[in-house]
This record gives C-alpha cells, sequence and structure tokens, in this order.
C-alpha cells in the first residue's frame, strides 16, 4: 500500500490519464507544438472581393503589401515553407469570415512575397472565379434585360 493511495485509486488515476492522452494526446501536442506561431494581424480586413474592388489602387496596394509583409515575417520566424505560407494565410482569412475566393486570390501575391522576400503588386491580378477572365476595377452594372428585337 502507498498510504492513502491504494492500489485501485492508483490504477483508475492511471487508466483516466491513457483515456485523456488517447482522445486528447493530438490535441494537446498540436497545441505544444504551435503555441508560439505567430498569428495573422491585419490593421484591416476586407471580406469580399467586392469591397477590395472599391477601395481604391493605393488602399489595394497598401492592404496587399501588408499581406505581402505577414506572409514574410511568417515564414521567417515559423519556419514555414512558401506553400505553407500560404495556405496558412488563406485558412487564417477564412477563420476570420473572410469570403474563399478572396482569401484564395491572395495566396499567389503570398507566395511571391514569401520566395522573393518583397511585394510585387503586377502578381496580384483580380480574377472573375467563373470565367477566369481578368476583372475590371469596377464591375459593370446591369442594364437589365434586353430582348433581342429592342433597339440600343
Amino acid at each position: 500500500m502507498v498510504g492513502n493511495l491504494d492500489i485501485g485509486k492508483l490504477i483508475t488515476i492511471v487508466m483516466l490519464f491513457l483515456i485523456g492522452a488517447f482522445f486528447f494526446g493530438d490535441k494537446i501536442m498540436f497545441w505544444y507544438d504551435h503555441k508560439e506561431d505567430m498569428p495573422l494581424s491585419l490593421s484591416k480586413v476586407i471580406y469580399t472581393q467586392n469591397d477590395f474592388q472599391k477601395l481604391s489602387s493605393k488602399e489595394q496596394s497598401g492592404l496587399l503589401k501588408e499581406v505581402a509583409s505577414v506572409c514574410i515575417n511568417k515564414h521567417h520566424i515559423d519556419k514555414l515553407s512558401c506553400d505553407d505560407t500560404s495556405y496558412w494565410l488563406a485558412g487564417s482569412l477564412e477563420k476570420k469570415g473572410v469570403d474563399t475566393q478572396m482569401a484564395i486570390s491572395w495566396m499567389k501575391p503570398c507566395s511571391y512575397a514569401c520566395e522573393n522576400g518583397k511585394f510585387d503588386p503586377a502578381v496580384y491580378e483580380a480574377m472573375n472565379p467563373i470565367t477566369g477572365a481578368k476583372m475590371d476595377k469596377k464591375p459593370e452594372k446591369s442594364k437589365g434585360t434586353k430582348w433581342i428585337w429592342e433597339e440600343d
């Protein structure tokens, strides 16, 4: 006997520890391995492609420079590959509520900045998610349905 701790209590404690390790061990190890990781922090979060298109070109460039800077820092601090860094960015943006297409469109400038250590505004091109065509800064306004026989 171990004083007030008999064999039954000792076995119960060991079993609870093993069950806890079985169900939560991977989560605890993940937290322990990543507790020092750099979190995503942006001064301004844009949630949709439409909101991004409404910004002036100077604001768009500034936001993309900030994203590129965050990606470069994440790459160097957490020692991630450039692909992993861009996926981290997209995942973090989606967790903040950013539209999936918007998060994916920022992966390319993130990866480029990570590989080259600088931001290049020409890397980011707003693409239409359906057709893949390059989009204008301001989307066209719909003029409604026109019938074939109507004149312009």
